[in-house]
């Protein structure tokens, strides 16, 4: 396993984080999900937001100078409700390439997330897992509260696990 380091993402970060996730989600949410979900919902979850890419605290591990192999961080926003509670903070994109899953990559931007949350009084995550993602989670501390239906559009409904961890 390699020591990756994950660190904030910036704006011109954009492109290379959109084409990881295209890679990323294509091929992995594929064994979880049906392929008429996945026509739906991948446009819509595969572009890097620029709105989080420009908080500080959502980061890139990258393997060599430019190559981009995952890429998450949290903001204390909802994705889908605005302001959370006080002290409370959410996971916020989440992806890893493929070529780099049980590499430590996804560990290095949630212990990096974790850092990141506590430094601005966040004592707990909320994050909305996709049902592949969901033992990821588990085993970085996130315990599952309910299954939710994530709506992109008027007719793109994609399931999900909303899930949360106590930071320490």
């Amino acid at each position: 396993m390699c020591a990756y380091i994950a660190e904030p993402a910036c704006l011109s970060d954009a492109a290379n984080i959109s084409a990881m996730m295209q890679r990323s989600f294509g091929q992995l949410l594929a064994k979880d999900y049906a392929a008429d979900v996945l026509d739906s919902a991948l446009p819509m979850m595969t572009s890097a937001n620029e709105d989080l890419l420009a908080t500080g605290t959502y980061f890139v591990v990258r393997n060599g100078k430019r190559n981009i192999v995952g890429a998450g961080g949290w903001t204390d926003l909802s994705p889908t409700r605005g302001l959370g509670a006080f002290g409370e903070g959410h996971i916020r994109h989440v992806a890893v390439d493929p070529s780099a899953l049980h590499q430590g990559v996804g560990r290095a931007l949630m212990e990096e997330a974790f850092i990141s949350a506590q430094s601005f009084g966040i004592t707990s995550l909320r994050c909305q897992s996709t049902l592949t993602a969901e033992p990821f989670y588990a085993a970085m501390g996130f315990e599952r509260l309910q299954e939710i239906d994530i709506s992109f559009a008027p007719d793109v409904h994609f399931p999900a696990v909303e899930m949360r961890k106590v930071l320490n």
